[in-house]
């Protein structure tokens, strides 16, 4: 009976302990370490994307596909590679540069990645725009007996034309005209406003054109002008002359003229300060003045209200040549030849700098009869320095004057020297002073 008792007990654990084992064994993922997570989201693979998804090309004019997502690296193809070749293996940006086609041509451009996903990309090629050699550019009369173009103060116009295929001219094609260099501004059809760039369409006959105006301030120069396709990129530039012109029942005068001269006090300094006046006759006032040196003159009485009225003109001090004025009327005309300004070193001596003496206090404590007190040393003046010794309780001390600003110390050889006494160096018409304490 005692026997069946065992079993009966036992049995209930070995059961229990089995099922432990298996579920430890469970959790661990079967035994062999490594736990599966049944939850966990897949691997997401990119998929193969491109822009634009078609592309619009010129002949001649590069451009570009972008691949914005797949897997690296990737590969491109080319449906016809004598219209439009491109390299085997790419990076992200794909370059394009169509041949000379006289037609329109479709070409697929075929992108890979390292998965096997593929975008094919339809390409269209048009033949290239006809631009002429430069810009035409259509003066103003009146400024014909210059020899230029364009004058000062006169609008002009610039036209370019526009051809496709056996030269027919395209029509609403947007032209950008830009101002590269010279004094000008742009000012397209139905607009009032002046700018630096212009973006106007061709006509039926393919023809784009703005005016271009020149301020009545612009001196003689050339002007540059460029015309850009903005579809293609196609540029072309153009070249004029621009021409100074001053109706003579208007010329400005200015006296004095020539060089007027500002001198300094002495061979180290320009001036500073001093007057100088300058009137202003014809036009049409007021009339507006700048120099090109501001920081080196000061300008008061400007604008100039009245014909006849003046200006005037005081250095600082900085040392310059050749400073002058740009003085312009109320109609935007240029004095052409305005007067120069020079500020010059003068020719006096320099007068002598403050005396400094280093240490100003001397301090050897005892100054027993005939002892080397230590030196002090001058500097500024003429250079040439002179000392006297005064003060104290008694005894004297002794300092000779010297050329090299070493001033040597010492006491007298009847008595030690008690008390402050004072070192006075003069040296022109510059002195200083500096102590000496004896005793404790």
């Amino acid at each position: 009976m005692s026997k069946n008792r065992l079993t009966a007990w036992l049995r209930p654990a070995l059961t229990l302990f089995a099922l432990a084992g298996i579920f430890s064994l469970a959790a661990c993922g079967g035994g062999n370490g490594a736990p599966n997570n049944m939850f966990a989201p897949p691997a997401v693979t990119p998929t193969l994307a491109v822009l634009p998804a078609t592309v619009t090309a010129y002949s001649g004019v590069p451009t570009t596909i972008t691949i914005t997502s797949g897997t690296a690296p990737f590969s491109a193809f080319s449906s016809d590679t004598a219209v439009l070749p491109v390299p085997s293996t790419v990076s992200t940006t794909i370059p394009l540069l169509p041949a000379t086609v006289a037609t329109d041509q479709t070409v697929t451009i075929t992108i890979r990645d390292a998965r096997g996903n593929q975008v094919d990309v339809p390409v269209t090629v048009h033949p290239s725009l006809l631009l002429p050699a430069s810009i035409t550019i259509i003066g103003n009369p009146v400024c014909g007996g210059s020899g230029a173009q364009l004058c000062s103060g006169q609008d002009g116009t610039a036209t370019v034309k526009v051809a496709g295929a056996a030269g027919a001219p395209l029509a609403g094609r947007q032209i950008k005209f830009d101002v590269v260099l010279g004094d000008f501004s742009l000012i397209a059809a139905n607009s009032a406003t002046p700018a630096q760039t212009v973006t106007v369409m061709t006509d039926q006959n393919g023809v784009a054109a703005v005016t271009i105006r020149v301020p009545a301030s612009a001196i003689t120069q050339f002007g540059t002008i460029r015309a850009t396709d903005v579809a293609t990129g196609s540029s072309v530039i153009g070249q004029f002359t621009i021409a100074q012109f001053v109706n003579g029942s208007t010329v400005l005068t200015v006296i004095p003229t020539g060089v007027t001269t500002f001198t300094g006090p002495d061979t180290a300094h320009c001036a500073s300060g001093g007057i100088a006046a300058f009137y202003i006759f014809g036009g049409t006032p007021p009339y507006t003045v700048q120099t090109n040196f501001p920081t080196a003159l000061t300008l008061t009485g400007v604008p100039v209200l009245t014909s006849g009225g003046s200006f005037l003109v005081s250095p600082t001090g900085g040392c310059f040549t050749g400073a002058t004025f740009a003085i312009t009327d109320a109609a935007g005309r240029l004095l052409l030849n305005p007067p120069t300004v020079d500020n010059v070193l003068g020719t006096a001596a320099p007068l002598p700098g403050p005396v400094v003496l280093n240490p100003p206090v001397l301090s050897p404590g005892s100054c027993p009869a005939s002892a080397q007190l230590g030196q002090i040393l001058a500097s500024g003046g003429t250079g040439t320095f002179i000392p006297a010794a005064s003060g104290g309780t008694s005894g004297t001390l002794i300092v000779p004057p010297t050329s090299t600003g070493q001033i040597a110390v010492s006491v007298g050889a009847t008595a030690s020297a008690h008390g402050d006494f004072s070192i006075v160096v003069s040296s022109g018409s510059q002195q200083a002073t500096a102590t000496v304490h004896c005793g404790p």
